[in-house]
């Protein structure tokens, strides 16, 4: 059976075969409902809400199809449908219900987290002329970010030179 033609009665359908024409047209005209959907923000600031590369956004807008995770992260930022974003039924606005949007509050919390730690470690390494492989700057990074996200406290001074110390100590053996 082609593409398009409707089966013939008593005609078997098999489940398989797919209609390559609908896919290519869901992966053309999602870009065309996510450019509408960022409005007028620049693609880099929306791409930041959404805790997504703005490179991968622009993969999207180009027609690929992102996964359902990130389908509806970037239809929670927008505060468009879900169903509408991906597939173009129904309205951009039906029964989307999205105040503040929690889950994504973390993410942008946990990026400025981890900002925050990279740049004053590099920084006090800079500052104290300290060299680190850049495996090790990367170890320090990790090893200060969990220990200031399970706490869920502010990076401080004293603490992230106590873990430099430590870092430069175990770098000399």
């Amino acid at each position: 059976m082609q593409h398009g033609e409707k089966p013939k009665k008593n005609q078997k359908v098999h489940s398989n075969e797919k209609p390559v024409c609908a896919h290519l047209e869901l992966e053309s005209e999602f870009g065309d409902r996510l450019r509408q959907a960022i409005g007028q923000r620049s693609i880099l600031s929306f791409a930041k809400e959404c805790g997504i590369s703005d490179s991968l956004i622009r993969k999207y807008l180009a027609g690929s199809v992102p996964g359902l995770a990130k389908a509806v992260i970037m239809a929670r930022v927008s505060k468009v449908s879900l169903e509408w974003l991906a597939t173009g039924k129904g309205h951009p606005q039906a029964g989307v219900d999205y105040p503040d949007i929690p889950a994504l509050k973390p993410v942008r919390e946990e990026q400025e987290l981890l900002e925050t730690v990279a740049k004053a470690l590099f920084e006090e390494l800079q500052r104290r002329n300290l060299y680190l492989e850049p495996a090790g700057k990367a170890r320090l990074v990790r090893v200060v970010y969990r220990h200031f996200a399970h706490r869920n406290e502010q990076p401080s001074r004293d603490i992230l030179s106590d873990f430099i110390d430590l870092a430069a100590y175990q770098q000399q053996l």
